[in-house]
């Protein structure tokens, strides 16, 4: 049977949906139970009791097919046959298949022995599932239902209310034969009289159970709390049994405490001592024989006097219960009779507090869901705070890298809060690039077209050198100053030369584009390696502090001035470079000279391709 529909908004998890369906599906086979027992009960005549139940059940269950036949034991013949949605031609087999899957099943006469089968053999293909039951000892009978509409298999839980309904469907019966029975008896008055008097009376004691059920149901099913359900159950049974004394008490047997006890009439001075006992009592080995039986005890000898019998229940896995009462006013004992009616009445409590219980659970998850909606919603709103911070820093340092070298970003980014580490003396490789007659073409040339010019140029070196690792120290308006920091030497030295003969290659590819400019440039460049004083120097005056980052050291003043040297797109490497790289490039040997501010001569070095 589908389950009803949580609403939308209640639907948070796969474990809170599970539960608040569970819930519903609880409240609608109640709702189920409510409208098919009262139209059994509000038919006498044994066809129409067939019928509005066959018709019911198949509404409830949403099944478009079913059918419902009894049969006469002794004879094995068909007394009724009831059929919704099998064509016509069907049902002579329905008949046949139906009497002998009936009469293999041999229905036990014990209420609520009744067996749900599922895709019963023997039958229609479209017959889902069956319930043999037995109406008394000379009649039993068959339900048969077909597919869901919606596809979906029976359910546990549907087998549960289904087992239900068709024990409401015997005691109408029961009754629709005693209704049938006391016309027989109205035409045979006179002769039959005493015989009258016992039926009628029959029929009275089950007319007051079903109005004591109807009364019960309507007060224990009305509230959703579960102490209110069990103390209107206490009252109504005590007023319809006629008793002044009785209890009800519930135990949770996991932590073997009591968790509700409902006492009215009794002692005062006897109500601590009773609910130990009962809870000892409950907690005993032998209860769940009791339980299983549906016992009706009398003999329970810490009970009170006034305590006439006892009936045990069980609401779930850990929750029992005990409900005693006192004696009858009429003085009479409470007979098999009354432990019928008190069983239909105590399953009636235990489908009360099943459904209190996952209300109380629905009440529960959804204070736990507006609690973890404040939570998510404050934690939303600081993360939107957060992450509109993280957005302004991203836009700051997406403005600052473009005034900031590569190294400075990184160091910052590794230590955002701490001091910029001090300068330490490493390995690097110092590329020094200039324009060739930068001053002439300056002269030459509009300012906005020579910026034009040097934004091309230097734009397409800025590939090279991030391509092979380098970091721009510095510019100036007609050069660049390029560190390669690798922690290896050779690496750093073989990527300074491999940007330089990039640097050389793509100016002459922008020389010769077409709608180049006026001016072609001419770039040389000069490369030395060695070990210089890397990191960040700090500049105080009384208008601040100012940071630089750089290397220093005699490395960075030969490349520049074996650079100055260069001319016509040469590249100049300083020995320690050209060591280390003429296993890879063809370095050419240009001679010693001297440098400005340079002790010794310096050999310098030619590169190609």
């Amino acid at each position: 049977m589908p389950a009803k529909e949580v609403p939308e908004g209640h639907k948070r998890s796969p474990q809170t949906a599970d539960s608040i369906q569970d819930a519903f599906r609880r409240v609608y086979h109640l709702r189920a139970l409510h409208d098919v027992s009262r139209e059994l009960f509000g038919a006498i005549e044994f066809e129409t009791v067939l019928k509005n139940f066959l018709f019911m059940t198949m509404g409830n269950f949403g099944v478009s097919d079913g059918f419902i036949l009894t049969q006469d034991d002794p004879s094995k013949e068909i007394t009724h046959f009831v059929s919704i949605g099998f064509q016509d031609q069907d049902h002579d087999s329905l008949k046949s298949d139906g009497l002998k899957f009936l009469q293999d099943a041999s229905p036990t006469t014990a209420v609520g022995d009744s067996e749900v089968h599922l895709q019963p053999r023997g039958l229609p293909a479209t017959v889902a599932c069956t319930v043999p039951f037995r109406v008394d000892a000379g009649c039993s009978g068959l339900l048969g239902l077909g597919l869901e509409l919606t596809d979906e298999t029976f359910t546990d839980d549907d087998t549960e209310v289904l087992l239900t309904l068709v024990n409401n469907l015997i005691i109408a019966l029961n009754n629709a034969r005693t209704f049938e029975n006391i016309k027989r008896l109205n035409q045979d008055l006179q002769k039959k009289n005493v015989q009258l008097e016992e039926v009628l009376s029959e029929v009275d004691r089950r007319v007051f159970h079903l109005k004591t059920l109807y009364d019960i149901s309507k007060d224990i099913f009305a509230t959703v709390d579960f102490e209110a359900v069990l103390r209107n159950f206490l009252l109504m049974t005590l007023g319809n049994f006629g008793a002044m004394e009785g209890f009800i008490l519930t135990l949770d047997t996991s932590i073997g405490q009591i968790t509700h006890f409902v006492p009215r009439g009794c002692d005062e001075a006897d109500l601590n001592a009773l609910q130990e006992e009962v809870k000892e009592y409950l907690l005993g080995t032998h209860i769940e024989n009791s339980i299983e039986k549906s016992e009706l005890i009398t003999d329970i000898p810490f009970l009170p006097g006034n305590i006439a019998c006892t009936f045990p229940f069980r609401v779930d896995e850990t929750c029992l219960g005990l409900l005693g009462l006192g004696s009858k006013l009429t003085g009479a004992p409470y007979d098999e009779n009354d432990k019928e009616l008190l069983l239909t009445l105590v399953n009636n409590l235990v489908i009360a507090l099943k459904n209190v219980r996952s209300f109380e659970e629905i009440k529960g998850l959804n204070e736990d869901l507006r609690t973890k909606n404040v939570l998510l919603k404050k934690t939303l709103s600081e993360l939107q705070a957060a992450m509109r911070k993280v957005e302004i820093l991203e836009s700051v340092k997406a403005n600052l890298s473009k005034f900031v070298p590569t190294t400075v970003s990184s160091l910052i980014e590794k230590s955002p809060t701490a001091t910029i580490p001090e300068a330490r003396e490493q390995y690097v490789s110092v590329l020094f690039l200039d324009i060739e007659g930068y001053t002439k073409i300056s002269e030459r040339l509009q300012d906005a077209e020579l910026n034009e010019i040097i934004e091309k140029y230097f734009s397409v070196f800025m590939d090279a050198i991030y391509a092979n690792n380098g970091d721009v120290n510095e510019t100036a308006g007609d050069g660049l100053m390029v560190l390669f920091l690798s922690e290896n030497d050779k690496t750093n030295a073989l990527e300074a030369v491999q940007t330089a003969l990039a640097i050389r290659e793509k100016a002459t590819l922008v020389s010769q584009e077409k709608n180049s400019f006026s001016e072609s440039l001419v770039i040389n460049m000069g490369i030395n390696s060695g070990r210089a004083l890397v990191g960040a120097a700090k500049f105080d005056s009384y208008t601040g502090s100012r940071w630089t980052y750089t290397a220093r050291g005699m490395v960075t003043n030969v490349a520049a001035r074996i650079g100055a040297l260069a001319s016509g797109g040469a590249i100049h490497l300083s020995k320690s470079t050209a060591d280390r790289v003429n296993d890879h490039f063809s370095v050419k040997p240009k001679g010693k000279f001297k440098l400005k501010n340079v002790s010794e001569e310096v050999e310098i070095f030619t590169v190609n391709e």
